[in-house]
């Protein structure tokens, strides 16, 4: 095993970890709460800006503070609700139940991430070092990082090899 293996088990065993600590039903809420919070930001951080103080002249900037306003209390808003039906959950007795889903969540996004790793490598030359070439886990991860490239731009695509 090479420092790739270690890294790619380090990376899942902590998001498993992570999840489980968390349990399913905070980490999908907090998932929600990310994509919620961009989009509503999105939506909003032009009339945030015109809100903002005469001091940040600088138009760009000032759009910029103001998605990130409303980013950071959306944000702070739903978790707070995540942690309060996380809580209701571990209260009606159904924790190991949330925690047991958490670990399929957690593995699932530690994988998403190797696999978002593993292309940006190809990218790179990396994939022709010895670790890469040595490690026990290159050739599975490079078949999974392959069987998302057709989601890719063909463009990026095109650039990513393990060769």
């Amino acid at each position: 095993m090479t420092i790739v293996d270690y890294a790619v088990l380090a990376i899942v065993a902590l998001s498993v970890l992570i999840s489980v600590w968390r349990g399913a039903v905070r980490e999908i809420l907090a998932l929600g709460a990310w994509i919620l919070a961009f989009l509503t930001a999105q939506a909003y951080a032009a009339p945030v800006a015109a809100y903002l103080p005469a001091s940040i002249e600088s138009p760009g900037l000032r759009l910029l503070a103001g998605f990130a306003a409303v980013f950071v209390l959306v944000l702070l808003l739903t978790t707070l609700v995540a942690v309060a039906i996380s809580s209701l959950l571990r209260s009606a007795g159904l924790g190991p139940v949330d925690r047991g889903l958490g670990a399929i969540f957690g593995l699932a996004r530690g994988m998403l991430v190797v696999i978002i790793l593993v292309l940006l490598c190809g990218l790179t030359a990396f994939p022709r070092t010895p670790a890469w070439r040595d490690a026990m886990l290159s050739a599975p991860l490079e078949a999974a990082a392959a069987s998302v490239m057709p989601l890719l731009p063909d463009e990026l695509a095109r650039r990513i090899s393990f060769d």
